[in-house]
């Protein structure tokens, strides 16, 4: 806005938001999951644990007949595809000059939930998802950094050895 004055720089910053949140919803698409909702600059994503999947191996690679990995597995890879692909907003240029950088953090879990659809069917729906599952992904994203994949504990025992990890953090409480 300073820039490019209100009307010019509330155009542009959709633009560039809209591109971020393109290159995070295919590959939460491509791993099998669908978006739930947006809060903010938070997008809350599920992916369901089906017997089969056209969502690629944790690997990334297409899967073969019968081979679905869970999907904490996958929300772990998908979780890393999503910071590979914010690697291209790691030098953002506005059309004025000014260089700026875009990152995201990523806080996966998995586990039972409720999920519901509310609403009106005339008027809206909407997915809603409770339970404990989700204290420990909001815990969980509160020790995020940015660049980061975040996992609690349970889920890289759970992966086996389908995950390779840098390092421990202990959260708060």
């Amino acid at each position: 806005m300073r820039e490019l004055g209100p009307q010019r720089g509330a155009e542009e910053l959709p633009r560039h938001l809209n591109r971020v949140y393109d290159a995070v919803i295919a590959e939460v698409h491509r791993y099998g999951g669908s978006v739930l909702s947006f809060s903010g600059d938070a997008v809350t994503c599920w992916l369901d644990d089906p017997s089969a999947s056209d969502a690629p191996s944790a690997s990334g690679q297409a899967r073969e007949a019968g081979d679905v990995a869970p999907a904490g597995v996958r929300a772990i890879a998908c979780g890393l595809a999503i910071q590979q692909v914010m690697a291209q907003f790691g030098a953002v240029t506005t059309p004025a000059g000014t260089a700026f950088s875009l990152s995201i953090k990523v806080a996966a879990v998995a586990g039972p939930v409720r999920r519901f659809l509310v609403g009106d069917p005339a008027i809206q729906t909407i997915e809603a998802i409770a339970g404990q599952t989700l204290d420990e992904l909001a815990a969980t994203e509160q020790c995020a950094e940015r660049g980061q994949v975040l996992v609690p504990a349970g889920m890289i025992e759970a992966a086996g050895g389908l995950v390779e990890f840098e390092g421990w953090r202990q959260g708060e409480g």
